[in-house]
């Protein structure tokens, strides 16, 4: 074995489920953030928990409104989630930007891309300074499913977002 940086160990676990973080802003639209950092943590109550930079406006976000809602990507926006990434929600506006689908799921207050194999709406318990990231502790509120969509993650780091093959 030989010691490597935490990058190449990033890119040596790919792929990674990745996800789309839904955040309403100021002015009622949603944000989106593409990252592949969370995990379930308990199914008594549901919950899960996710990771973000410090430096996101998803985190701010989050932060502020306490909800926010987690898709699974499906296939067909895979190439939109990538460009997500690669600009900052201040400034831009994701969804018109990249053509993303929203809905609005029932009961649910946070609109979703279309294009999600499983959507978590989710409320925030607990927050945790983590290094440059904040690691949030949420409770799942409602968890919404389509068996159609074929589940992308993210390879080699972040070099690319695809399903399996």
């Amino acid at each position: 074995m030989k010691e490597i940086e935490i990058r190449d160990a990033q890119k040596a676990t790919s792929p990674n489920s990745v996800v789309l973080l839904s955040a309403t802003k100021g002015d009622g639209t949603e944000n989106l953030a593409v990252f592949s950092w969370w995990t379930y943590l308990a199914n008594n109550p549901p919950m899960l928990g996710i990771a973000l930079s410090t430096k996101c406006y998803s985190c701010e976000l989050v932060k502020t409104n306490k909800k926010f809602a987690l898709s699974i990507l499906g296939e067909a926006i895979a190439e939109a989630a990538f460009k997500c990434g690669t600009v900052s929600g201040r400034d831009t506006n994701k969804i018109q930007d990249f053509a993303i689908e929203m809905e609005t799921l029932p009961g649910a207050a946070i609109k979703t891309p279309i294009h999600s194999k499983l959507v978590f709406m989710c409320t925030l318990e607990e927050m945790q300074q983590a290094g440059d990231h904040i690691f949030f502790i949420a409770k799942i509120d409602k968890v919404f499913y389509n068996e159609k969509e074929k589940q992308v993650y993210s390879w080699d780091g972040y070099k690319s977002l695809k399903a399996l093959s």
